[in-house]
């Protein structure tokens, strides 16, 4: 079975300055856990898509919800908040899950990974909330109506100040995006991807060691070509900033080093320069 998972990065833009440190903005936190998280899951062989693909744009909610079509999960990435001061008395991670109870259990089981990981004082729990159309948050209410089961995954409060400044830690952030790709995988019954198959040859060693990697594109148009060199026809041009993953490298003419796009991986006519990116 292929699983496919929707990632929705909560906010765009600056969005939830933490009062108990300023440097802290929700959704600078959730597009960086967010990315960290789709490189490990994929890591699984999980088909990862996301709702922004680049953190300035700004969707409505409902909409979000609805980019789950066809996902076995969706799961919208936050940081939680007690009013606007800081509060150190609460900590607790929450997963706000459907109200049919179809995304109780992967809910119950993220909230408990990240209550282990942050290592946070109050237990993970899942809670749910009705509104006037069913669901109260439009996102769940979205992928509800595509029959994704969904989740919003709260990662503790940016209002108590331990947990805002561990928050800030790129490296607890891929702690955290470990274990709950870990615990995703786990649900759904995977492995990770890795290693050599019985009576591979020497390439297929050479690809089994390489491992796929995010890039942000650094210019607003980039030629997509059917090989690794300017020398190949173009097979279409992206235009803005975005993620991509990388799942192979070639060196080639008119760049020093190019790369396989994860979403042509099936005609491998996917190519783009490394010049004009940045390893995330």
């Amino acid at each position: 079975m292929v699983v496919k998972v929707c990632l929705d990065a909560g906010h765009y833009g600056k969005y939830n300055c933490s009062p108990a440190n300023s440097n802290y903005y929700e959704s600078d936190m959730v597009w960086k856990l967010h990315l960290y998280l789709k490189e490990q899951l994929e890591m699984y062989g999980i088909n990862v898509i996301t709702t922004r693909d680049d953190q300035k744009n700004d969707r409505e909610l409902y909409e979000r919800g609805l980019s789950s079509k066809g996902c076995n999960l969706f799961i919208s990435l936050h940081s939680n908040a007690v009013g606007s001061s800081v509060n150190e008395k609460i900590d607790y991670p929450v997963s706000y899950v459907l109200l049919n109870g179809k995304s109780d259990d992967i809910g119950l089981k993220l909230a408990k990974v990240v209550e282990k990981v942050i290592g946070t004082k109050q237990p993970g729990k899942i809670a749910n909330r009705r509104g006037n159309n069913g669901e109260y948050y439009g996102v769940l209410r979205g992928a509800n109506a595509v029959g994704a089961p969904a989740i919003i995954l709260e990662h503790s409060f940016h209002t108590n100040s331990e947990i805002t400044n561990w928050l800030l830690k790129d490296g607890n952030l891929k702690k955290l995006a470990q274990a709950e790709a870990e615990c995703i995988a786990s649900h759904y019954g995977l492995k990770k991807i890795e290693g050599d198959s019985p009576g591979s040859d020497n390439n297929d060693k050479e690809e089994a060691k390489f491992k796929p990697y995010l890039v942000e594109v650094t210019i607003n148009n980039l030629n997509i070509r059917t090989g690794p060199g300017t020398n190949y026809n173009t097979n279409g041009k992206y235009t803005g900033k975005g993620a991509f993953t990388i799942i192979e490298e070639a060196k080639g003419t008119g760049a020093s080093k190019w790369g396989l796009l994860k979403s042509y991986s099936d005609r491998k006519d996917g190519w783009i320069s490394l010049d004009y990116t940045k390893r995330i």
